[in-house]
């Protein structure tokens, strides 16, 4: 099978046990979507060791910049104009912190940034599940890469035909 089907079905396989996991057990409060995002990043960062350790550092920053973000705005008094000025600042800090290599990967942290923004911006314990969910969908793209490549059949070089 060639790599990008052998990539497809692995993807497919693993996307119903994330939709089983993330919506069928609900008591495990994952977001379904922040993995397919997480796991779209995996890629984007290049797959292998890099495609996990270049997003994780970077969203998860990014989470929690903007958690804290919100806090700030929340004790400003909530208006636009808080939202604005500390919402701004916190895009400077999203691109500043890339002098940091950890945080390098300035597209996952404003996809971190984002995802929890649409979580709904919750000061409470949906911070962990927002992280959590992010690493599962890491995590479940480095496994359908594996897995794909697994699958796959070498390629044929001129040596072996």
């Amino acid at each position: 099978m060639k790599v990008l089907h052998a990539l497809g079905v692995s993807i497919a396989l693993l996307v119903a046990v994330w939709v089983y996991v993330s919506i069928g057990l609900p008591q495990l409060k994952l977001y379904p979507w922040i993995g397919f995002v997480a796991w779209a990043a995996f890629y984007a960062a290049g797959g292998g060791l890099a495609g996990i350790k270049k997003p994780l550092g970077s969203s998860t920053a990014g989470i929690l910049l903007t958690a804290l973000t919100m806090y700030a705005v929340a004790q400003a008094g909530g208006s636009l104009v808080a939202l604005m000025l500390l919402v701004a600042i916190l895009a400077f800090a999203l691109v500043a912190i890339a002098d940091i290599g950890i945080f390098s990967y300035t597209p996952a942290a404003f996809l971190g940034a984002a995802t929890y923004f649409g979580s709904g911006s919750k000061l409470d314990e949906s911070i962990a599940f927002v992280i959590l969910s992010w690493i599962a969908g890491l995590l479940l793209g480095y496994l359908s890469e594996a897995l794909g490549m697994k699958m796959a059949r070498p390629e044929l070089t001129p040596e072996k035909t």
